[in-house]
């Protein structure tokens, strides 16, 4: 029985694993040279789930799909990165109707601040983006030097 067990538990660990393979992937993004310190990174894949990563403040950056950083599947990604920084708001008074019903107690609205993209702004989705890259079944370090 013991035998049986041991030549059977390897096939069937493998039958059941099924899924796609992922492997562990890292990288820093720069634009123009210089650090990007904040944002979201996605490899999306045609094959699986996406693999998503905070953008740290040394502009490094660790994917994970399924477990945290666990990497992005193995295969050809479109990448997506999204990267801004918002200003502050300001309190201004109303200048239209809609602007009134939308007023504070004090009689102002709070008027956001400017969005400021910190890499281009086709980046951002997989319909404008041009970043591709490919992860391999292996450990993969991935860096991004965007010039446009």
């Amino acid at each position: 029985m013991r035998l049986i067990i041991c030549i059977f538990l390897p096939l069937f660990t493998v039958a059941c694993s099924g899924g796609p393979v992922i492997a562990p992937v890292k990288g820093k993004i720069t634009y123009k040279g210089k650090t990007i310190d904040t944002g979201i990174i996605m490899f999306n894949s045609d094959n699986g789930p996406a693999a998503v990563g905070n953008i740290q403040k040394d502009g490094s950056y660790v994917l994970t799909t399924t477990r945290k950083n666990d990497g992005a599947i193995v295969g050809i990604h479109t990448v997506t990165i999204q990267a801004t920084s918002v200003g502050a708001g300001t309190m201004e008074e109303p200048k239209s109707l809609e602007d009134e019903i939308k007023q504070s107690r004090s009689g102002k609205i709070l008027v956001p601040g400017k969005v400021t993209f910190l890499v281009p702004e086709k980046y951002a989705t997989t319909v404008t983006s041009s970043l591709k890259a490919e992860v391999k079944n292996q450990e993969n370090m991935i860096d991004f030097d965007l010039k446009d």
